[in-house]
């Protein structure tokens, strides 16, 4: 079944350890785009300093304090309809774990990639699935329809 143009699409956010599998993350992102899902965050850019503890990206204001970045980040991540967490070989971090929290009390549907190690929450099987599972998964109408808002 392809999407519906009648109805709008879903949005996305990606969340994971930028330093460590940022290009997992664009090719999530890619991936998403090119089947008509718009990633709201993170943008799809080069990370300034990858070894420095908190990623900032050439698109982000020189100006910007860590904060301020974090702050403008979870405005994107809420706007979004799901959030898609990549977790090669079970990795979190420690920014995601804390994404996480805040993502969950809002109720904004979570996937990932691989089962996350080390995070003490139950995650159901039907969450944890590929980019192109889930993509596939979204072209039904029921499950866009519990999505979009």
């Amino acid at each position: 079944m392809n999407f519906d143009p009648e109805q709008r699409l879903p949005k996305a956010a990606i969340i994971g350890s930028f330093r460590k599998h940022y290009k997992e993350v664009v090719d999530a992102a890619l991936k998403f785009e090119s089947s008509s899902i718009s990633v709201l965050s993170p943008p799809v850019s080069r990370i300034v300093d990858p070894k420095a503890n908190f990623v900032r990206f050439e698109t982000d204001a020189l100006d910007s304090t860590d904060h301020q970045i974090q702050t403008e980040t979870f405005a994107r991540i809420f706007k979004s309809d799901f959030v898609y967490v990549v977790t090669p070989g079970g990795y979190i971090g420690r920014t995601t774990c804390f994404e996480l929290g805040r993502i969950l009390e809002r109720g904004i549907p979570v996937f990932y990639s691989e089962e996350p190690d080390d995070l003490p929450i139950s995650i159901a099987s039907e969450s944890v699935c590929s980019v192109d599972e889930l993509v596939i998964r979204m072209r039904t109408v029921e499950v866009r329809s519990s999505l979009c808002r």
